[in-house]
């Protein structure tokens, strides 16, 4: 599996079409993988499109760009996401403690 190749097809807008034999093998790798939605032609189109990455392919893209051992570095800086779900808990518990209970 090409983490590499995966993380070129996230940074670019989808769908995406490849007609490379090497990208092709790559596309049918993450397929198989559970990685990405895709549909590959066999010979003689040879021709791969790339749909989506799925849930399983982005945690396979966090997983490799915030590893959980970072040596020789300081604390981790939160993600958006991370920043965005906590806030959405402090609103959450926030508007709990303001509603009064009948």
């Amino acid at each position: 599996m090409s983490v590499e190749f995966l993380r070129q097809i996230a940074a670019s807008p989808l769908p995406k079409s490849y007609a490379a034999p090497k990208d092709i093998d790559a596309v049918r790798i993450l397929r198989q993988a559970g990685l990405v939605i895709a549909s590959v032609d066999e010979p003689p189109l040879a021709a791969a499109r790339v749909l989506a990455i799925t849930e399983k392919g982005r945690i396979e893209l966090l997983r490799f760009h915030y590893p959980e051992a970072r040596p020789n570095q300081g604390p981790a800086k939160a993600s958006w996401l991370q920043i965005a779900a906590q806030r959405a808990r402090e609103a959450i518990t926030t508007s709990h403690r303001r509603d009064p209970t009948p």
